[in-house]
């Protein structure tokens, strides 16, 4: 997707894998879709969809909502006429007329053109064409819409198994969870966060199937639809695809990131003293804290270098966390370098465990 214009078919690049390439390298121009008479065309600006003013289908809009009967039919002429006489758009007449608020309007014109695009997610024979240089001369852009959730949205309403089943791996592979951190920014509902649990249990894809509680076809779906995201694959695909700068949320993985420098710390502290049976003191002392931790903490597990290692689907979900998951994980953290200095009091001392505690102020918060 580097290159400036970029063709294939859908076959062999679905419209989800399409989409979540054009957001993950910030695209901006055109990207035109075509199967058998049919054609879409879609405007990008900086990886995120753009609906210009100029490109909107007024009228197949006002028809839409007509057919839902949320407009009445006897109402076109009224509208047609007021946008002509003030040379303004049907838009503008909704509102003007008073015959929706602009918010509710908005909301109307978002749903409408998602549901236009909807069924594309199932084109198989489809053919793409994206092009950095073809964009509308017209500068207002009446919405944006944010590709992930978009993407994640339309494969949900999948129909065509056959593709999806296609772009997943062999039943013989291992399946990770890659961690990506933008994960934050995705709405995932229950029975996906639920397969990531299957996932964190079970690598190979086959037991994956073969435990989920989904059924086989929804469970493929689903399997899909985080493959799509870059939110499992295989374990060549960890490195794969970089993400563009700016876009992780730092704050949490920080607070992580220092917890472990300061258990990596601990770890060399003691190991100087009493050498390697330092690990087996902290990893009996890890053990013997998991009962006063949450659910979160229960299976982490103390890696040579004294760093405290989580589950892959810990990681992850950290990035969509609620407030009191993290209120929690944070307490855990607490709870552990708390029980880690006990041990190094235990094992050398008061006169150590003072110094200890002085050196991790050091080291901040």
């Amino acid at each position: 997707m580097e290159e400036k214009s970029l063709q294939g078919n859908l076959t062999e690049l679905p419209f989800a894998h399409l989409l979540f390439r054009c957001w993950q390298r910030e695209k901006s121009g055109c990207l035109k879709l075509k199967k058998d008479k049919i054609e879409k065309k879609l405007y990008l600006e900086k990886g995120e969809i753009a609906v210009k003013q100029g490109s909107f289908p007024e009228k197949d809009f006002l028809q839409n909502l007509a057919e839902k009967s949320i407009l009445d039919p006897s109402s076109f002429q009224k509208h047609e006429s007021f946008a002509s006489q003030d040379e303004s758009s049907l838009i503008m007449a909704l509102v003007e007329l008073g015959t929706f608020s602009p918010s509710k309007l908005w909301e109307l014109m978002e749903v409408f053109f998602k549901e236009d695009l909807f069924p594309v997610f199932d084109w198989s024979q489809g053919e793409y064409l994206f092009a950095s240089a073809d964009l509308p001369k017209e500068p207002a852009v009446l919405f944006s819409i944010q590709i992930l959730n978009f993407t994640l949205e339309g494969v949900r309403k999948m129909k065509n198994f056959d593709l999806m089943k296609a772009h997943i791996p062999p039943e013989d592979s291992a399946i990770q969870i890659l961690q990506p951190d933008y994960l934050n920014q995705i709405k995932l509902e229950p029975h996906e966060k639920y397969l990531l649990n299957v996932i964190d249990e079970k690598n190979e894809l086959k037991t994956i199937l073969e435990s989920s509680k989904l059924g086989e076809k929804e469970t493929q779906k689903t399997l899909f639809a985080l493959s799509s995201l870059g939110i499992i694959g295989t374990p060549h695909e960890s490195g794969k695809d970089s993400l563009p700068q700016g876009t992780a949320p730092v704050g949490f993985n920080n607070t992580l990131d220092a917890f472990n420098e300061k258990c990596i710390y601990i770890y060399k502290y003691i190991s100087k003293e009493i050498g390697p049976v330092a690990l087996n003191v902290l990893g009996k002392c890890l053990e013997e804290i998991k009962a006063h931790l949450s659910p979160h903490s229960q299976k982490i597990e103390l890696g040579t270098d004294g760093k405290i290692k989580m589950s892959s689907l810990l990681k992850a979900k950290t990035s969509f966390f609620s407030e009191e998951d993290r209120k929690l994980l944070l307490r855990d953290m607490n709870e552990i370098l708390a029980a880690e200095v006990l041990a190094v009091k235990k094992t050398l001392g008061n006169e150590h465990e003072r110094a200890l505690v002085e050196n991790l102020k050091r080291l901040g918060n």
